[in-house]
């Protein structure tokens, strides 16, 4: 699971604080660099159950990485029943999967280990059977590097007998097993990987140790509703006065999607609310499939209009969110003394950290919003629109006439709708069209999310084209009807920043890219001129054979290529060894191996794997 920050940010600052800094000496000044914290992925919780059974498997010849600490924490939280490779179903004479082990038949030295129940499933796995990861034991061959392997994955029939391949288990089953056959077992490791994916995210965000079978949760509400003021605290709605939307589309079939759609509807329904699914037409029985409460919504803009005019039937707010959160986060502590990184980096991570349900969320803003000085409330509120608050630490917690991105806001009585001509960038013209209908918005500087949507299909992705004329058409659209509250952004192409005529708040992180470009401006272009220039002069080393590849000066292009000892593992690799034995590199490079050009890539592979050997002439 890859986590984007908002917009796709690039912060200065990471989205976490880290641990682990740097310190950078130039010129004899040290500079302290915060290295950048690495959202984990989905493959998480399996490499640190790799990591455990290679730790705990008493072999002293291996070598490998520990697993990041939230990652470990929060697969020893996971009971093996929230697992992946856990059996769907348990035929009579099953064994239990905690008693799971391999046969004996080996002797005691490579026989009778125990076997995990693995956090990951192969598609073609049937529902009565069950995956796990074992130790190994040493190798003693040749060609195997010492201190690798350490576990191997395998897979557990009814009866607790082990096979380490599919044919295997198959011939011992008596039938083909088929992706078919599996996609029980997937759909249930999609909605398992991502309630895991939503905790390991809460895990890093609180750098939590680990205590054994005891989920990372929201924060208690009350703690959050205490930073509110005695007038707020009046305007508290309850979770009845909200009517909650997640506006999606085509997410319900693959594998990716339904791990997303999974992680935020944990989130919604851990906070005692069921959210409504706003969904195009042709993938509502999907998502309903799913168990979800889904309704036809049309496309992006008819989709969020659909779920306004919904919550006024209602007499509801309405809450709109994004298909891939995994987190709500808000950080309160005292403001930076200085406007420099240094002093809000500091500011950030002194600052107390709250991990939010998206219900909690949403009412605190909605109190904010109503118990807000003037007779004129504003009636649209949101949250940050980047990945990390810190930039804001110099600034006031709340502004009024800043861009309210659409991953989650709330619309409390206000009649204004998305513009339909709109299919990208609606949000900031919804945020326009609010701030000239009720005077502000309000945003909290201090609340952010961590989200994921521009890698995945679906909504707003889908819109995107690689040349971004879309991007310009919908930048145009808003230039037209926003005249003078639109600039390009400086850093990210076909991007903007909005400032509303007038206003004197200003977004930090967007003015910290204007100040970027132009303190970095002629310095940026001398930088360019230099790596242009000393490029060129790498690349004159090089020479260039007849099929002109290019040749580095590390390698003679007259060396001849020679066979070794070692027997390449992978047939194919045999195969063009072979053949290319006895050339010289010139000659080598661009032959036609299997119906691709022989490459500088695939000669450094080779010669780094030892399948091959240079003999100068």
């Amino acid at each position: 699971m890859v986590i984007r920050t908002m917009k796709a940010a690039k912060a200065k600052r990471s989205s976490k604080p880290t641990p682990m800094k740097a310190v950078v000496k130039n010129a004899g000044k040290s500079k302290r660099s915060v290295m950048k914290l690495k959202r984990l992925g989905r493959g998480a919780l399996s490499s640190a159950l790799a990591a455990m059974v290679k730790g705990t498997g008493g072999r002293k010849d291996l070598k490998f990485e520990q697993a990041p600490k939230a990652a470990t924490n929060t697969m020893h939280q996971v009971p093996l029943k929230e697992r992946a490779g856990y059996p769907l179903k348990f035929p009579k004479g099953s064994v239990d999967p905690k008693n799971w082990r391999t046969g004996s038949r080996c002797g005691s030295e490579r026989g009778n280990k125990p076997v995990i129940v693995d956090f990951s499933r192969a598609a073609w796995l049937p529902d009565d059977w069950g995956q796990g990861v074992k130790a190994t034991s040493p190798i003693q061959r040749a060609d195997i590097k010492p201190g690798s392997g350490g576990t191997f994955t395998v897979y557990m029939s009814p009866d607790g007998k082990t096979f380490y391949h599919k044919p295997a288990a198959e011939k011992y089953a008596g039938y083909k097993f088929t992706e078919e056959g599996g996609r029980n077992g997937q759909i249930r490791k999609a909605q398992l990987q991502g309630v895991q994916a939503m905790q390991v995210v809460r895990a890093q965000i609180k750098e939590l140790e680990f205590t054994r079978g005891q989920n990372v949760g929201v924060d208690p509400d009350e703690v959050l509703f205490k930073l509110l003021t005695p007038k707020e605290k009046k305007c508290l709605p309850s979770k009845n006065t909200f009517h909650f939307c997640i506006v999606s589309a085509r997410r319900a079939t693959s594998l990716s999607g339904i791990q997303d759609i999974f992680m935020v509807q944990t989130q919604f329904t851990e906070a005692g609310v069921t959210p409504t699914w706003y969904v195009d037409e042709a993938s509502v029985k999907d998502y309903r499939r799913l168990g979800l409460h889904a309704v036809v919504g049309g496309k992006l803009t008819a989709a969020r209009n659909k779920a306004l005019k919904d919550a006024a039937k209602m007499g509801k707010a309405c809450v709109q969110a994004s298909d891939d959160i995994s987190a709500w986060e808000y950080r309160h502590g005292k403001q930076a003394k200085e406007r420099t990184d240094d002093a809000m980096n500091k500011a950030h991570d002194a600052a107390k950290r709250y991990i939010l349900s998206p219900v909690a969320a949403a009412r605190f803003i909605l109190a904010k919003m109503r118990g807000a000085d003037g007779d004129k409330k504003p009636q649209l509120g949101g949250l940050y629109p980047l990945g990390s608050s810190s930039r804001t630490f110099a600034g006031p917690e709340f502004v009024k006439h800043n861009f309210i991105i659409g991953d989650f806001f709330v619309v409390d009585k206000s009649k204004v709708l998305f513009d339909e001509e709109m299919t990208l960038k609606e949000d900031y013209d919804f945020t326009c069209a609010h701030i000239k209908a009720h005077g502000s918005v309000l945003r909290c500087q201090r609340m952010t999310l961590a989200v994921k949507h521009y890698s995945n299909v679906g909504g707003a992705v889908d819109e995107r084209d690689k040349k971004g004329v879309k991007e310009r058409m919908n930048i145009a659209i808003l230039n037209r009807k926003w005249p003078g509250c639109f600039r390009a952004n400086p850093k990210r192409q076909n991007e903007v920043i909005m400032k509303w005529k007038g206003s004197t708040d200003q977004d930090e992180d967007d003015n910290d890219d204007d100040q970027d470009a132009e303190n970095r401006g002629s310095r940026k272009k001398t930088s360019m001129k230099k790596t242009s220039r000393v490029k060129q002069t790498i690349m004159k080393s090089f020479v260039k054979n007849s099929s002109g590849s290019r040749i580095p000066p590390d390698i003679s292009p007259k060396a001849t290529l020679a066979l070794t000892d070692t027997t390449p593992s992978l047939p194919k690799h045999r195969v063009r060894c072979k053949r290319l034995a006895g050339r010289t590199v010139e000659q080598a490079l661009g032959t036609p191996i299997q119906g691709k050009p022989y490459g500088m890539a695939d000669l450094r592979y080779d010669l780094k794997k030892g399948n091959l050997k240079l003999k100068k002439r």
